[in-house]
């Protein structure tokens, strides 16, 4: 619990943080200082990246997870998922419109109609991969062997992911980091869920 409450302050701080004039300052400047270093070779890799966080992407990735977890008599675990899914959407698009922030003018790379904070790309990061590796690893015993693997490709993957948002210019840094936070703090709670109602029997 003490990890949901943290991570849910930090968005709360960044939320706070944004108002002033000199934190929106430093988030143009960063914006500003990576898009000066942008190179040719490195776009099409964070437009990969950014498409891996997309909601589009992660409801065929929910689908191959139910298949795995069906495969082992234990497609009711994917419940929690897209239920975590469902209200962590709900969430991010609330919270846009109600902060309502503008994104980046400093030459995006891709188009989002969208508001900007807190990061959609990196919420669904950090609530969906952990939670998913939390399920293989709990579920599927080649992953359980794996499991120093899985834990490092799933913190590699969410961090490029908001790495990404900001790098293609459609993010500031505090949008990420708010995204990251709160996204951590419902996968913290959907665990905990999970924990304490499992809806099948671990291995």
């Amino acid at each position: 619990m003490n990890k949901t409450i943290i991570s849910a302050a930090v968005f709360m701080i960044m939320a706070v943080l944004i108002r002033f004039q000199s934190v929106q300052m430093i988030d143009v400047s960063i914006s500003q200082a990576v898009a000066a270093v942008r190179q040719p070779f490195f776009t099409p890799f964070f437009k990969v990246m950014t498409h891996l966080g997309s909601s589009a992407f992660l409801l065929v990735l929910l689908l191959v997870l139910t298949l795995i977890l069906a495969v082992r008599k234990k497609a009711a675990v994917s419940m929690y998922v897209y239920l975590l899914f469902f209200v962590e959407r709900m969430v991010n698009e609330a919270l846009k419109e109600w902060i309502s922030r503008q994104r980046p003018a400093v030459d995006p790379l891709v188009h989002e109609p969208s508001f900007s904070f807190p990061s959609g790309h990196s919420m669904n990061a950090a609530s969906m991969y952990p939670f998913i590796a939390y399920i293989l690893l709990m579920h599927v015993p080649f992953f359980k062997t794996h499991r120093t693997a899985v834990l490092i490709w799933t913190g590699l993957f969410t961090g490029l992911i908001g790495a990404s948002r900001i790098y293609l210019g459609v993010h500031y840094t505090t949008d990420v980091i708010a995204g990251f936070s709160l996204g951590l703090a419902l996968f913290f709670i959907f665990k905990k869920i999970d924990e304490n109602s499992p809806l099948v029997r671990q291995n």
